[in-house]
């Protein structure tokens, strides 16, 4: 029996000196932008999303070409970006792994991608991304609990997660940190946390379901063993990446995949004005909410903001401009792009903060928040978070799970937040964007696939035969595509950047787990700039 819940989640980032340690050598494109506290000054890629607004911006002039240079952790899935030490000398990334006693949260040696050190953790693990603090400390979430390690990977401390809204353990969808130095998580069940960075001590919590009435998301009620919806080659596939589970657990498992099993299944955004944004079910089977929630810099508090109700179903975290002026989220990645992709309905959705907070949006209720902005999406809800760029520009890609839309369909598009499209592209070829993408001065960065499809399916969904992977990079300015170029296997997460301009693709090979004809390689690509 295979173990599928992770796939929903897929389905569902000025020049310093580094804070610590000797400057990294640089080429042509150092990348150390100034970072807040309680981050290291310097450190291109923050976690999930780039920073703590899941903006995917990095203030780095960046390549257009790179030389392929180590990979590592080959056969490992990575779900979420890799991270880096204050020194940026090592790398954190968290993966997937069949042994159930094995290795999940890894240290690899920026230079060379050897292994420093590495850590069994909960499954849950690989749903985020390991941040680190300007003292070089850890910190991630695992089912039950949020947890810190020092820089060797031994534990400091470990701290429980609010508990599920039925009283059971819950899991949490990975961390950012406030300004004030204070650690910011959500749980699947909707319930925002605040811990003490020193100590894990928890500071306060606030139920999002509980403090805006919202009943609890139901799971699908399925007694069908999701091994049976797939071909024997795919479930190979899957359990080598995931491994085998109970049995018990097959109903549970493909609700979950076909999104009907969490409140929240995706990370917090803080602001840079310190709110934090969570998007996840609302007050009916049919609408969803972005929730506003204000975060007290002086004692960790916290008190509810305005609501702006969406379409139910998301496979994206709320992304922030980096003057807080501006939160961008999609929606409708519910269950019915798997069963019926040609109803599935989901728009990109850009609320004006400054209107919301001052109640001048469309809506005049104080409480609630009109967006100022709902673009419908061409082909099926979003299926990553877009990025969004200083002056609010959104930044977004299309992607049909079927791999069928035409040559000419928009892939990228960059759009005002009043809703103007400022340009489309159309990648060559077959290619579709796969990944989220990183937002850099120059550029767009991200991957793309394209596939020949077999005569197999899951539900409606045809399923590929084999796919061929490449790194692309778009130019910022007007989307042309500027390079490509070929790597092993696919990605969904952000590429990131590292501090001499080295870019990162961390590989979770989800449209090869799904081909019937090949098998995903997986792990952390590191390319250099050429030359």
């Amino acid at each position: 029996m295979t173990s599928l819940p992770v796939l929903l989640v897929l389905f569902a980032c000025g020049s310093a000196t580094p804070s610590s340690g000797d400057p990294l050598p640089s080429g042509s494109f150092p990348c150390q932008p100034e970072r807040p506290f309680p981050y290291a000054d310097g450190m291109p890629y923050l976690g999930v999303h780039g920073d703590p607004a899941n903006s995917d911006l990095i203030d780095c002039e960046s390549a257009e070409r790179f030389d392929a240079d180590w990979h590592a952790l080959e056969g490992l899935g990575i779900p979420q970006p890799n991270t880096f030490s204050p020194d940026g000398a090592t790398t954190y990334v968290t993966t997937t792994n069949p042994e159930p006693d094995g290795c999940r949260v890894h240290a690899l040696d920026v230079a060379t991608g050897s292994l420093l050190w590495c850590r069994t953790a909960d499954p849950s693990v690989s749903a985020g991304s390991v941040e680190v603090d300007l003292d070089g400390y850890l910190y991630f979430t695992v089912k039950g609990a949020l947890v810190s390690l020092d820089a060797s990977g031994a534990e400091r401390w470990s701290a429980a997660l609010p508990a599920a809204p039925d009283g059971g353990t819950d899991t949490a969808w990975g961390v950012h940190m406030s300004a004030a130095g204070h650690v910011v998580t959500v749980t699947a069940g909707g319930t925002v946390a605040v811990y003490d960075r020193d100590s894990g001590s928890p500071i306060s919590a606030l139920s999002i379901p509980d403090t805006w009435g919202y009943p609890p998301v139901e799971g699908l009620q399925l007694t069908v063993d999701p091994a049976l919806l797939f071909p024997d080659s795919i479930v190979e596939n899957i359990e080598a990446i995931y491994g085998v589970t109970n049995p018990d657990d097959a109903s549970s498992d493909i609700g979950a995949f076909l999104g009907a099993g969490a409140f929240v299944d995706n990370t917090v955004a803080i602001s840079p004005r310190g709110e934090i944004y969570v998007i996840g079910a609302g007050p009916d089977r049919e609408t969803g909410a972005l929730v506003q929630i204000h975060l007290s810099d002086e004692d960790g508090s916290l008190t509810p903001g305005w609501v702006a109700p969406t379409r139910l179903g998301s496979a994206t975290s709320p992304s922030v401009s980096a003057d807080g002026r501006w939160v961008v989220v999609g929606d409708g990645a519910s269950m019915e792009r798997f069963l019926n992709p040609d109803a599935a309905l989901g728009h990109v959705r850009i609320a004006d903060i400054d209107a919301c907070d001052a109640n001048t949006d469309a809506d005049p209720d104080p409480a609630v928040c009109a967006f100022a902005t709902n673009h419908a999406m061409e082909r099926e809800p979003m299926a990553g978070a877009p990025a969004i760029g200083e002056d609010g520009t959104v930044y977004f890609y299309e992607l049909s799970l079927g791999f069928g839309a035409s040559e000419t369909a928009r892939d990228v598009v960059a759009l005002a937040p009043t809703g103007e499209e400022r340009w489309r592209t159309a990648l060559p070829g077959d290619l579709d964007w796969t990944s989220v993408i990183t937002v850099t001065r120059n550029h767009l960065i991200g991957t793309a696939t394209a596939v020949t499809h077999s005569d197999a399916r899951f539900l409606s969904l045809p399923l590929p035969g084999t796919s061929r992977d490449e790194l692309v990079i778009l130019r910022r300015e007007d989307g042309r595509l500027v390079s490509r170029q070929p790597i092993p296997d696919d990605s969904s997460a952000t590429v990131t950047i590292g501090m001499d301009g080295s870019l990162y693709v961390g590989m979770l090979g989800l449209i090869s787990m799904l081909s019937t004809e090949e098998r995903p390689q997986l792990g952390l690509l590191r390319l250099t700039p050429e030359g």
